[in-house]
């Protein structure tokens, strides 16, 4: 295992990061982006990169290999966040500058205080975003305009002082990591003098897979995730209205409660499950066929990641497939928002059963080169990139 990997080339000289001190403003548990953001920081700190990270608490803390500050004592954590935000956010802060050299660098998530941002700035520490979704102004456009086609109003939060706030910190940083081409898409034109660091997400690729036996039906159709209008659920729904016989649509996640109203109909059929959130979302993938993922608008999807690294078919919209989708051949991309090309394509897989296996094996090929640690690998070598421009 490589033990200096803080030891990268960039511009034909080898430079060395200092220590990635990583404020991630929310509880670090062990799904979504608190997850994400964790095995991010796993995999550079087994390559030798010093890393720590900030959070108000972590979820299996004592398991990290690496450090990680904590504010919110553990009789507390029971207690709704939103009551303990105000009390703790500025002993979090204050314990992460005290941390920051400007020999290091600031890796902030989410929505840190702005003061952070400027006693960084004025301190001279470099500044490293992390972008999980496309902007706050470019997310709302699509959105109020799938709402508004739905007769709905919309919900997804985005006001225009959430937007402000964004652009404030973003305008900040020095360098942003955009983990999809749809979040470098949303960062054009917008006026930021902040380096685009082009990266991706990632998921653990596992070695071997349980062998896959022959099956006529039925065929699973895998959805992962929120079944929100975000995520295209009125055209994933839509297209199932007239799904192919011999196919069963399982819905793992939440469902936002307008699509349940307006899609109860297609949601009560025998053909339909929906299981909620689920621990153990591998033994979901293995018992499926085909992956779906429709999104309107996303960063860089863990859920398309994960079905191909476990060989499934995977079928998505643009901002569904991610960097993968875009950098590879290996995912079935349709229109998005096309309700039509998404019931065409599930009814080529769910018809073929080599034509499935083929696009699984492709998916799962492709998966490779979105490790972990080859995904770390490649965020180092980004920021050794950066680094080295700011000090020539």
């Amino acid at each position: 295992m490589n033990r200096i990997a803080n030891l990268s080339i960039a511009g034909g000289r080898i430079h060395r990061l200092g220590r990635l001190h990583t404020f991630f403003d929310s509880p670090g548990k062990g799904a979504g982006v608190s997850r994400t953001a964790r095995e991010l920081l796993s995999a550079m700190s087994a390559m030798g990169q010093p890393v720590d990270l900030f959070t108000s608490y972590l979820a299996g803390a004592l398991d990290a290999d690496f450090p990680v500050h904590q504010v919110i004592p553990p009789a507390l954590r029971m207690l709704p966040y939103a009551r303990l935000q105000g009390l703790f956010m500025q002993r979090l802060s204050r314990k992460f500058l005290d941390a920051c050299q400007p020999s290091d660098i600031a890796y902030l998530w989410l929505m840190p205080p702005l003061s952070i941002y400027e006693e960084l700035g004025r301190r001279g520490v470099p500044i490293v975003a992390e972008l999980v979704n496309t902007r706050m102004a470019h997310a709302r456009t699509i959105l109020d305009e799938a709402y508004d086609g739905l007769g709905l109003p919309p919900t997804h939060g985005i006001t225009d002082q959430r937007i402000a706030d964004q652009n404030r910190r973003l305008g900040l940083a020095d360098a942003i990591f955009a983990a999809s081409p749809m979040i470098e898409s949303s960062l054009q034109g917008a006026g930021f003098a902040a380096d685009i660091l082009p990266a991706s997400f990632g998921t653990h690729v596992p070695a071997t897979l349980p062998s896959r036996p022959r099956k006529d039906v039925p065929v699973t159709v895998l959805f992962l995730g929120r079944l929100s209008v975000r995520k295209g659920a009125h055209v994933l729904l839509r297209a199932w209205q007239e799904a192919s016989s011999g196919a069963r649509l399982r819905i793992v996640g939440e469902i936002e409660p307008a699509i349940r109203d307006r899609f109860a109909d297609v949601l009560s059929r025998d053909d339909v499950s929906c299981a909620g959130f689920v621990a153990d979302v591998r033994a979901e993938i293995l018992r499926a066929d085909i992956a779906v993922l429709p999104s309107l608008e996303e960063g860089d999807p863990i859920a398309t990641y994960e079905a191909a690294a476990h060989g499934l078919a995977v079928v998505t919209s643009v901002p569904g497939a991610g960097r993968i989708g875009a950098e590879t051949d290996a995912i079935r991309i349709v229109r998005t928002g096309d309700a039509q090309d998404l019931r065409a394509a599930l009814h080529d897989l769910i018809a073929d059963e080599e034509l499935r296996r083929a696009w699984g094996n492709r998916a799962r090929a492709a998966s490779l080169a979105y490790d972990w640690p080859v995904v770390a690998r490649r965020r180092l070598d980004a920021l050794a990139r950066f680094m080295a421009g700011k000090v020539s």
